[in-house]
């Protein structure tokens, strides 16, 4: 359904992943969340494979879930955050959101090595995973230094 938005999609699939965060960390623990993104990885990859004949391009953008994934790592990080700098969870949120999409969109090496020689499901996800690791590891020297 968002696949099917005509502009930016993944950043709205970002962006809904966000709130969807904020609403489920009140709810679950962070262990909990963390499993059901594993399972969403994992069910991410069979879908994907199974519907990858369906569309023209080696990255539809129609396929979302990798951003719904990717942008579930940062969010996932949110203590690493607070020990280096107390601040309210939305901020976090912003933050993360702000950081996965820029290194999405950029995709500085090897994010773009993988978007251009890794193919099908594993492709897909794995460049969006890379950039939620660019993103928390941004964001944890950004948060060290505003900290200390």
């Amino acid at each position: 359904m968002i696949g099917k938005i005509k502009y930016a999609p993944g950043t709205v699939a970002s962006f809904i992943t966000c709130l969807a965060f904020l609403l489920l960390i009140n709810i679950f623990n962070l262990s909990v969340i963390l499993l059901f993104t594993l399972i969403i990885f994992c069910y991410s990859l069979v879908a994907i494979n199974n519907s990858f004949e369906n569309f023209d391009t080696e990255d539809p953008q129609e396929i979302v879930i990798d951003e719904v994934v990717g942008q579930m790592l940062p969010l996932l990080a949110i203590p690493i955050y607070e020990t280096l700098y107390p601040l309210p969870k939305i901020y976090y949120c912003v933050a993360a959101f702000l950081a996965f999409r820029l290194f999405d969109i950029w995709k500085p090496y090897p994010i773009s090595y993988v978007d251009n020689n890794v193919k099908g499901a594993l492709g897909i996800m794995l460049d969006d995973i890379l950039a939620s690791n660019y993103s928390i590891i941004s964001l944890t020297i950004i948060f060290f230094f505003l900290g200390g």
